[in-house]
């Protein structure tokens, strides 16, 4: 599809303030076949996944990772060092519009948009931007919402119609391309194909509904930029299957999170069948083995040596001899746009079962990924968590020089846009 034109360009003014930098200039986007072309030379996505919450306790719950700018300002300039182009990123939806735990009518939201909140993300967006970084904007769609026609009726529209909406809404206040020509696309959900996400609605009617919701916003919010939507690893009945991809056809980018094997990411491509780019949302492993334990040796639960390495052999096998050779920016025969490591920074929050200020070792099994088969949910982090009211002093792991290395290699910046 070639119905974009984005105001972009990778100019960087490194001699003014970063809330006072010079936006890039105006830049071509487009996509052919496989390719996201920006400026007609194929790009490809070097990313993270970025929620940069402090670990710190209960008052400190994960929210819009905009609220620090000296955080996220200086986890930027590494982001850039380490050779990052890409940013992936949920839009807290109840703090940009206060509209907390759907109180209002979705409808009158973009009256009630945060001048402080929006502030914050006109400041980190054009940090981004300054450091030549394009940002994924999420729509994170709630699990286990019945999104059947007419359930959980509210202010007179059901469950579906709102979230199409509240979709819709966030578009229209970052679509602006002069404003924020960072902005790279227009993401949608996150799992909720599986099973445990979806809810009462079947596969065919989640995908139907993933087809109205991406249709409505390309119609009557933003037909400039692309859209995807990601879904979870299972491929036998979504992302292999194309009778439920073609049910969403305006789906410009088809993304999946992706913890398996090596052999299952080379599956997962191979048998990819559309004419569209596919990308990697989530790619990552954990920096604690569980079987002997987690490193809680250091205040910031760095990860002993041994699971340091084997996180960064993740990051290598995967990118190495899976990712890279498939780029569509290598070859307009290959079908993959690149990966966004899932993640930037711990998140002591995430276990769910212990306080928030210590560093657990929750999780769930995998029988993907090898040597403990365990992923443990709060230890993903490329780098550790801060304390709540430290801008700067993150420890970074073996798994942010390995993606350095890898990212910064003139072989791969000679294929693609930067």
């Amino acid at each position: 599809m070639n119905r974009f034109l984005v105001g972009m360009s990778m100019l960087s003014v490194l001699a003014v303030a970063p809330e006072a930098n010079a936006r890039r200039a105006p830049e071509s986007l487009t996509l052919s076949n496989k390719q996201l072309l920006v400026n007609a030379k194929p790009f490809t996505v070097k990313g993270v996944n970025y929620h940069p919450v402090p670990r710190t306790g209960p008052n400190n719950w994960p929210d819009d990772w905009t609220m620090n700018r000296a955080v996220a300002f200086s986890d930027l300039a590494k982001m850039k060092e380490m050779g990052v182009n890409t940013l992936r990123v949920y839009v807290l939806y109840d703090r940009l519009f206060q509209n907390w735990e759907e109180q209002n009518d979705p409808s009158t939201d973009p009256s009630r948009v945060d001048a402080t909140v929006l502030a914050n993300y006109r400041a980190v967006l054009d940090e981004a931007d300054r450091q030549g970084i394009y940002v994924i904007m999420n729509y994170f769609l709630p699990a286990n919402v019945d999104l059947r026609s007419g359930q959980q009726v509210k202010f007179g529209k059901d469950a579906r119609t709102r979230h199409k909406l509240r979709f819709r809404n966030i578009i229209n206040v970052f679509k602006n391309r002069t404003e924020f020509p960072m902005v790279l696309m227009w993401a949608f959900g996150n799992e909720n194909n599986f099973e445990w996400n979806r809810g009462p609605i079947s596969a065919e009617a989640m995908f139907d509904f993933y087809g109205e919701a991406i249709r409505e916003a390309d119609q009557q919010a933003d037909a400039a930029h692309p859209y995807t939507v990601v879904i979870g690893d299972n491929p036998q009945l979504d992302i292999h299957n194309s009778g439920l991809l073609n049910r969403a056809p305006l789906v410009d980018v088809w993304s999946i999170n992706m913890y398996n094997t090596e052999q299952g990411f080379k599956n997962i491509i191979q048998g990819y069948p559309l004419n569209k780019p596919l990308l990697f949302t989530e790619f990552g492993y954990d920096a604690c083995q569980h079987n002997q334990g987690c490193d809680t040796s250091n205040p910031e639960g760095r990860g002993s040596t041994f699971a340091q390495q084997q996180q960064a052999a993740f990051y290598k096998s995967r990118w190495e001899n899976t990712m890279l050779p498939n780029l569509s920016a290598r070859s307009t025969s290959n079908k993959l746009l690149g990966g966004v490591a899932f993640e930037w920074n711990d998140e002591w929050w995430k276990d769910g079962a212990g306080p928030r200020d210590v560093h657990n070792t929750g999780g769930y099994t995998n029988a993907n990924l090898g040597p403990d088969y365990f992923l443990n949910e709060e230890w993903f982090g490329l780098s550790t968590a801060l304390l709540d009211g430290e801008t700067s002093g993150r420890y970074y792991r073996s798994a942010y020089s390995e993606l350095k290395r890898m990212w910064t290699a003139t072989t791969l910046q000679a294929t693609q846009a930067e």
